[in-house]
């Protein structure tokens, strides 16, 4: 009996130093894929291109001054992630039920990498931790932490304020010197089988409607 114990014990030793032997490889892995501007960061990008690309979820409409306010919550899942394959893909539509903005994620145990496109405009968020990098079409945005969005580089300039709490219905968003807009709750949809993903409170510049559009993918892929 006593030799069956200690067989069974040395098993579990075992079993536990190759769990703990594939978790260290596995983290470096992802922080490899996940290093900017490494050959790997590059490869999970055009991975999550083709991804979109290949995903059933369909063609986007184009893009006018129109489709931010009339994008909904509402997504159409395409592929979950699953055992062998940590990426999940889909595409939120208008509240007119039409296909507007996709995303791929792929996640890790140290952060994730979200690509979401329009029909004129690529976003890449990149989280790690409680921080959020966030790029439009190639161009580094900003920081996003804590409900601030700050400028990339050493000075660090407030771009956006997101006032979120979780029971609130929406979340106030500062551009500039005022409110512009209120983003939906993503987890309080509310009644409307279309609900809106966001309100506008003022008309937006360009650069504005770029970055109030990453703060709410941001909110709507959490």
């Amino acid at each position: 009996m006593r030799i069956l114990i200690g067989l069974f014990m040395m098993l579990l030793t075992a079993c536990g130093f190759l769990v703990g032997i594939i978790w260290v490889i596995a983290k470096a892995i992802g922080q490899s894929a996940f290093k900017v501007d490494s050959k790997a960061w590059k490869n999970t990008l055009n991975q999550l291109r083709a991804r979109l690309q290949t995903s059933p979820v369909g063609t986007l409409v184009p893009w006018d001054g129109e489709m931010l306010a009339l994008l909904s919550l509402n997504q159409r899942v395409g592929r979950k992630a699953g055992w062998f394959d940590n990426t999940t893909d889909g595409v939120f539509t208008s509240i007119y039920q039409e296909p507007i903005l996709a995303y791929a994620e792929k996640k890790t145990n140290v952060g994730g990498l979200l690509l979401a496109r329009t029909s004129d405009r690529e976003f890449v968020l990149h989280r790690k931790g409680k921080e959020t990098e966030i790029w439009v079409n190639g161009q580094p945005l900003g920081v996003y932490t804590d409900g601030v969005l700050l400028a990339p580089g050493n000075k660090g300039q407030l771009l956006a304020r997101v006032e979120s709490a979780p029971g609130e219905a929406q979340y106030a968003v500062e551009l500039g010197n005022n409110t512009a807009a209120a983003i939906n709750n993503p987890a309080l949809p509310g009644r409307s089988p279309n609900p809106r993903a966001l309100t506008l409170l003022r008309d937006l510049k360009p650069e504005e409607e770029s970055t109030l559009l990453a703060l709410t993918v941001l909110q709507m892929t959490k």
